[in-house]
């Protein structure tokens, strides 16, 4: 009986062990460094350089104007500023990531909705100072304020604030944008998957940057936040000179283009080397399209104070970027073994 058994046990073990011989090894073959390459040299290093263009040339602008002066140049050149930041509004990493005495660069330039109470209060009283100040009191949205808004103008102080603000976005954009290429090598020879590494953060901060869009570009003015009762009309991104159709629509397009990364090496390619990738792009291509037919039915009265309580287009539109959520978050981090770093407080 007893050898019985032996000869079972090890006619089983030899099985297991010609199992365990003929199955597949998963392999990574994914080529991350002509992955980031391509971030880095399509998308990151170009959007800053086209950024700092447009904040130079803005900062030019601004500097010239006097109390007298037409503002339509000044407005315009801060609107292709502003569409210029939203392309690189998701690479908080390396130059642009937050630093001892600084925050992130998208906390420091692009921070709203502004306390235009406080911002008032302290350009008339002569204690603005662009370096001290709350970031709700400064960046590109304080200068939209200032530049649209007829209640802000008028004075010496006034003036002096708006070309301190100009000046400062501009300083800010132009240390990043200077840093980049020697940061590149870093960036691109990172190239792991841990949490530390260049992919992890740039999932990472793409997540964020969706977040934002989602949470607190329409779920929060909208009222569709956690706890929240009530629309908050005086949180919508850009009030004054009401492009905020405009601003969501770039945000979510510059998101979908860094998904798809576009001629190269992307995060579509990258889910279509793995198991159940190839599904999980397709699912989230048929979102991606329905995300973008909502935005067709949105307007931008849409976002006015006295529509956007239970504004049902913008309710639609979030929604439907509420459905995306898990192929961006849960499964794409799932398949690529990339760990969210971060706590979106979203409950998904």
């Amino acid at each position: 009986m007893k050898s019985i058994i032996s000869v079972g046990i090890l006619s089983l073990g030899f099985l297991l062990s010609c199992s365990k011989s003929t199955d597949p090894v998963l392999v990574d073959t994914f080529d991350r460094k002509a992955f980031l390459e391509n971030y880095a040299d399509s998308y990151i290093i170009p959007g800053f350089q086209t950024l700092s263009t447009q904040t130079t040339l803005l900062n030019t602008t601004i500097n010239d104007l006097s109390l007298n002066s037409d503002l339509s140049s000044a407005k315009q050149n801060w609107k292709v500023a502003y569409e210029a930041f939203l392309h690189v509004t998701l690479y908080n990493i390396g130059p642009a990531e937050e630093q001892v005495l600084t925050k992130s660069l998208v906390e420091e330039v692009a921070t709203f909705p502004i306390n235009t109470e406080a911002l008032s209060t302290a350009i008339t009283s002569g204690n603005y100072q662009v370096g001290s100040v709350a970031r709700d009191l400064r960046g590109f949205l304080a200068l939209e304020y200032l530049l649209f808004s007829e209640d802000a103008q008028g004075s010496d102080a006034w003036l002096a604030v708006v070309k301190a603000i100009a000046q400062d976005i501009n300083e800010r954009v132009a240390d990043v944008n200077s840093a980049w290429p020697t940061f590149r090598e870093t960036f691109v020879n990172n190239n792991g998957t841990s949490a530390g590494s260049s992919t992890s953060a740039i999932y990472n901060e793409f997540l964020k940057s969706f977040e934002a869009l989602k949470n607190f570009k329409l779920g929060l003015p909208l009222g569709l936040r956690p706890g929240q009762t009530e629309a908050l009309p005086g949180n919508v991104e850009s009030p004054y000179s009401e492009n905020n159709l405009l601003f969501s629509n770039t945000h979510f397009q510059v998101l979908k283009s860094f998904w798809e990364g576009n001629s190269g090496l992307g995060f579509r390619e990258y889910l279509l080397t793995v198991e159940g990738g190839e599904a999980l792009v397709n699912s989230t291509e048929l979102q991606i399209k329905e995300v973008e037919t909502a935005f067709l039915n949105v307007n931008e009265t849409d976002f006015e104070a006295s529509q956007l309580d239970g504004n049902q287009n913008l309710i639609a539109l979030h929604t439907e970027l509420q459905k995306l959520t898990r192929f961006f978050k849960s499964e794409m981090s799932s398949l690529l073994g990339i760990a969210i770093t971060f706590s979106s407080g979203d409950g998904d």
